[in-house]
């Protein structure tokens, strides 16, 4: 079905959908939207459904790292409210984390979801058209919320060096033309906004460094990589630019419970809104304009 992008939205969901499993995702989101679909996430579904707090295990377990002997970090929403205390790890003395000892399941979670998402589309419930998305947090967020400050950079290379090993296993996997990759983007959004203690390396540079690489990852001939943040109130910092077809002029109507990433949350830079190039395929709203670019 042909759909005229200058009369009818693209409808993006971001990734996270509250529904048991990837199936039932599946099946109601292209019943409730497939016209209007380009891309299609598998919902987050099973241990993903909060999103990264799985990670937390998945780090303490490695034999590099270890539990902190600090204060746990306090998560809070945007009232003050704790949400939960996370424990802090660091990098053992004298260890140098190893990219092969992450298990983060990302690769085989898509595969088994693609897997699932071809038969759908075989049975006619998911548009041929539409687009397989896996959606990945950057090796940014698991760090900023588990590790001690001083200890960002040391876990850095080796968790983004596994998550764009995660990216290779699942393009090896999925034709290219049929896979669409998000990035997305929330820690760096609360440490731009001051939420996280300051580490040995400005966040700023930090956090376009890692962008840059993990965008360039993607190989050209898959969808080109989404940079999509989310926040906790109206901001200016973050949107990726170019691959909607739409573009929102709305502030953000109300915050939502928590300022972790919100799943109905979506980013869209203004038609006009200045960007700067942060790699040959990423883009950036760089300048604050005067209204917000997140759009609930």
């Amino acid at each position: 079905m042909a759909i005229e992008r200058g009369r009818y939205p693209i409808v993006h969901f971001v990734g996270s959908v509250p529904l048991p499993d990837a199936e039932t995702a599946f099946r109601t989101l292209a019943a409730a939207a497939g016209p209007y679909l380009v891309r299609l996430p598998d919902g987050e579904t099973g241990i993903r459904k909060t999103w990264i707090r799985f990670l937390q295990d998945v780090l303490a377990a490695n034999p590099a790292i270890a539990r902190a002997d600090v204060p746990p970090f306090k998560f809070t929403q945007w009232d003050g409210k704790v949400l939960r205390e996370i424990p802090r790890l660091r990098v053992r003395p004298g260890a140098t984390p190893d990219p092969a000892t992450f298990e983060t399941g990302y690769a085989a979670m898509a595969i088994a979801s693609w897997e699932l998402f071809e038969r759908l589309v075989g049975e006619g419930v998911i548009p041929a058209r539409v687009k397989f998305q896996v959606s990945l947090p950057t090796p940014i967020a698991p760090t900023y919320n588990n590790m001690v400050p001083s200890d960002r950079p040391l876990l850095l290379p080796a968790l983004t060096a596994h998550l764009l090993g995660e990216v290779a296993k699942i393009a090896a996997a999925i034709p290219h033309d049929r896979l669409a990759v998000q990035w997305d983007v929330c820690q760096e959004v609360l440490a731009w906004e001051g939420y996280y203690e300051r580490g040995p390396v400005d966040f700023r540079e930090e956090t376009l460094a890692v962008l840059t690489q993990i965008g360039n990852a993607v190989r050209p001939r898959s969808s080109s990589a989404t940079i999509c943040a989310t926040a906790a109130r109206p901001t200016s910092i973050w949107c990726s630019r170019g691959i909607w077809g739409s573009w929102s002029r709305s502030r953000m109507r109300s915050p939502p419970a928590s300022p972790a990433r919100s799943s109905i949350s979506t980013c869209r830079c203004r038609r006009r809104a200045p960007t700067t190039a942060i790699s040959r395929r990423l883009q950036i709203c760089a300048s604050p304009p005067p209204r917000s670019s997140i759009s609930a």
